[in-house]
């Protein structure tokens, strides 16, 4: 082999390893002292001293522009133990580094305790200055994380500070692991096997732990998990899950805030077609299934406590099958025949029928299985007895007419074929039996109202119907009802979409206006609301001058008076009189004295006038949300204007984003900092509104105001104690700004 010039004459070709060597031996031909190693292409590879001969021996591997690509402590074979440093180049280099750091990480340094296994690892830049593996300058580390611990950031997860040993060879845990978020609140504790598989994980949420798992180092599937109550002095489980017989035997177990059993329930499959239900440890049902999922069970039982017969289903074996609820006595008290092949009673093929959906139980579930199972089963009976009476009921001669002016077969429902049983159902809907008007109405939604879509059916059916109440006026039960299905059908989102359909809809309801406006005084609140709800899409001048008077009269609750401005700003909207509502309203918001009614009127008053809002009207509302909690409880009977916004102070925020942000970025300080102490939720639209106004211009960032830095630390509050949380990661998207509490306070320190 050619000896490179850069190689010294006494360096030794070693042509297994394809290197030159360079160093002494002692009398046993044991390497001691200095020894250096060439690369075959010529540079100074490594350099290892064998001291006396017993490790360990301080080690460096070099590139070949000479700098150090690797330092540390060897013992022979792939065995280091102590800081290993492996360092970048700016030259090209066959030398490892690790993957997946970040470009300005020039060294990274691995604490190994023994062979392929290190317990702690850092980062550095090319100056030295210790770094995140992602190359950003280090946080303040908490008192209590140990120095161990290293620095990682986790858009996605509450991961911060983490430490672990690692197992270079399976690449994974083992031993203890741990976590904790910025402020060094614990996230996450586990114990890895050595084969690198969680035997123990517990997760904190806001440093107080939340829910633990504890799986057997034998059967993987078989675990513990527990969830515990939030807010007590010490952990508390609220609810045991037991996984045995590889998931197969399910028992849940649930507690009170004193550490008391509640009840348990427990799922045992014995076999793919031999299951069972228990209750306290008690056996409540079990069933032998059929091959096929979709046929009846071959038997069932449902058993009292203690022991007896409660329900038993019989397979008649011609397609139909018998479900039979005895007494104590063993006494047939009902039964239910069904056809295996009846979409309507699918559920009650199954022999799990009336037992509680599995993730029905909570803590408060206070009705034993026993008696849900009864309940359950006298639920269904009753149900089907409806359905029977339904069939057969007479259609009065004036609904016939109505019906026959309509193809039902054609119309356009929720199922192509779905109009064919409209007309029973509106039938139904007539009935003097509420148990007969329930199943009607249960058959008329799923083809007239799908996720707030609406079709031909849904306009005829109501129309129909609106027309039906003059005829009942005799049964109040009948006309309420209507009115209430009205009621719902108007709160339809897309309801006005078909134009012709939706103008034949309230003409037929607008002759109902007399009755209406009796039900809109009435002692019952909810049919008062209803009503006046209907009578804002379909009322006339009568029913804007009764809005008017519930509004003006001061001897109403404030509830009343509040619902009743809603009504008429929808009112004055429908007939797109826009102006008539902002003249009325505007007059009488600077005089008004009752804190809800002024919420109400100024909230109306921004949302017609978007970002030409008086500053008046901002005033007010921002008032109203510094005292959200004063109007809770009459802004909750404010439904269904308010939509899905629950909450006043959330409703509040909404309206405020539609405004002016020149004057809400001066009063927007007492938002921030009602931030941290709000609920995951409700946080969503603070931040909404935080950053629609403080950030909606893409130079804000430039300009790094005290009031903005405020913002962005305290979002990096909410973000580190839920980083997680998918709407949050939305809102800040939208933003342009990161999900990630360390970025957002590194962003606010610019």
């Amino acid at each position: 082999m050619e000896r490179p010039i850069t190689v010294p004459e006494a360096a030794v070709y070693n042509d297994a390893d394809k290197e030159w060597l360079f160093g002494e031996t002692n009398e046993n031909n044991q390497r001691v002292g200095p020894w250096k190693i060439w690369h075959i292409e010529g540079y100074l590879w490594v350099a290892i001293d064998y001291r006396d001969g017993i490790p360990p021996y301080p080690t460096q591997r070099f590139h070949p522009d000479g700098t150090v690509s690797q330092d540390g402590e060897w013992y022979g074979g792939d065995k280091y133990v102590g800081p290993l440093r492996l360092i970048k180049s700016d030259n090209p280099t066959p030398e490892y580094f690790p993957p997946d750091n970040a470009d300005n990480v020039w060294a990274a340094e691995f604490d190994y305790v023994d062979e392929f296994i290190y317990n702690a690892q850092r980062y550095f830049d090319k100056e030295n200055n210790e770094v995140s593996s992602d190359g950003d300058p280090l946080p303040a580390r908490p008192q209590n994380v140990p120095a161990r611990a290293h620095f990682i950031r986790g858009a996605y997860s509450a991961t911060n500070w983490v430490m672990g040993t690692v197992d270079t060879r399976i690449a994974n845990y083992i031993g203890e692991y741990f976590e904790w978020d910025l402020d060094g609140n614990p996230v996450v504790k586990r114990l890895y096997s050595d084969s690198g598989r969680v035997l123990e994980d517990y997760k904190y949420t806001n440093g107080v732990l939340s829910s633990s798992n504890v799986y057997d180092k034998d059967v993987p599937k078989d675990s513990e998990t527990c969830y515990y109550y939030s807010g007590t002095a010490t952990p508390v489980v609220k609810t045991r899950i037991v996984y045995r017989s590889q998931e197969k035997d399910v028992t849940n177990i649930y507690f009170d805030k004193t550490g008391r059993e509640l009840y348990s329930v427990r799922r045992e499959q014995l076999s793919p077609v031999h299951k069972r239900r228990y209750f306290n440890g008690e056996l409540v049902c079990e069933g032998h299934l059929s091959d096929d999922k979709f046929s009846f069970p071959e038997s069932a039982v449902y058993y009292a406590s203690g022991g007896g017969t409660l329900i038993d289903f019989t397979n008649n074996g011609d397609g139909t099958g018998t479900w039979r609820l005895y007494d104590a006595a063993g006494q047939v008290l009902r039964h239910l025949t069904i056809t295996e092949d009846s979409d309507d009673h699918f559920q009650l093929i199954r022999w799990d029928a009336f037992i509680p959906s599995w993730g029905g139980y909570e803590v408060n579930t206070a009705r034993t299985d026993w008696e849900s199972v009864v309940m359950l089963f006298n639920r269904n009976y009753d149900e089907l007895n409806a359905k029977v009476k339904l069939y057969a009921l007479e259609v009065p001669a004036y609904l016939q007419k109505e019906l026959d002016a309509i193809d039902w077969e054609t119309i356009d429902a929720y199922h192509s074929s779905g109009g064919a049983e409209l007309p029973i159902g509106i039938n139904g809907m007539l009935s003097e039996d509420e148990a007969v008007a329930d199943v009607a109405e249960k058959m008329l939604w799923p083809e007239i109202e799908q996720q707030g879509c609406v079709y031909a059916s849904t306009y005829k059916v109501a129309t129909i119907l609106a027309r039906m109440i003059p005829h009942y006026q005799h049964l109040p039960a009948v006309p309420q009802r209507l009115g209430k299905f009205l009621y719902t059908i108007l709160d339809l989102r897309y309801i006005t979409e078909q134009n012709d359909l939706y103008k034949e809809l309230i003409g037929a309801i607008a002759p109902l206006e007399p009755m209406l406006l009796q039900w809109a005084v009435s002692d019952n609140a909810d049919m008062a609301r209803m009503a006046q709800y209907i009578l804002m899409y379909s009322g006339n001048e009568a029913t804007e001058q009764f809005l008017l008077d519930e509004w003006q009269n001061t001897d109403h609750s404030s509830t009343r008076r509040g619902y009743a401005i809603y009504s008429l700003s929808g009112f004055y909207v429908v007939r797109e009189q826009r102006n008539k509502l902002l003249t009325t309203y505007a007059t009488a918001v600077g005089t008004e004295g009752d804190a809800f009614v002024r919420f109400v009127l100024a909230a109306q008053l921004v949302l017609l006038t978007g970002t030409e809002a008086q500053e008046s009207w901002l005033t007010d509302l921002l008032h109203a949300l510094a005292n959200h909690e004063a109007l809770d409880d009459d802004y909750g009977n404010m439904m269904p204007f308010i939509g899905d916004i629950y909450n006043v102070h959330e409703y509040i925020l909404a309206v405020l984003r539609q405004s002016r942000p020149d004057v809400l970025e001066k009063e927007i300080e007492p938002i921030i900092d009602g931030l941290p102490a709000m609920s995951t939720l409700n946080q969503v639209s603070y931040l909404q509104t935080i950053f629609a106004v403080l950030f909606n211009d893409e130079t804000a960032l430039e300009d790094m105001t005290p009031i903005r830095k405020k913002a962005l630390l305290t979002a990096a509050d909410v973000v580190a104690k839920n980083p997680g949380f998918v709407n949050l990661l939305e809102v800040f998207r939208a933003y342009g700004l990161p999900h990630d509490a360390y970025a957002l306070r590194q962003i606010a320190e610019v």
